[in-house]
């Protein structure tokens, strides 16, 4: 019984973090998406979610050049992110 209350209270609090973590990373992707409609670009998500079907369409070249043509895009906005943070 005491083992099943320890399990409870360790499982409750990481639940609790998790969902702390979870609500701090919505803020930064709200911010994120934000900085990336000033560069009339689609936010993050949907990029991902478009980057995962071009992936399941073709596993070729193709996809390694928008793979890498993503990361590209996205330390520029991270730079972007960081230079009007500093201001």
């Amino acid at each position: 019984m005491n083992r099943g209350l320890i399990w409870g209270g360790v499982a409750f609090a990481a639940a609790y973090l998790a969902e702390q973590q979870f609500e701090h990373l919505r803020k930064d992707l709200a911010r994120y998406d934000r900085l990336r409609a000033m560069s009339d670009k689609p936010p993050l998500l949907r990029e991902l979610a478009n980057m995962v079907t071009g992936f399941v369409g073709s596993f070729g070249a193709q996809a390694s050049d928008a793979a890498g043509g993503f990361v590209q895009g996205v330390i520029g906005d991270l730079v972007r992110y960081a230079r009007i943070r500093g201001m």
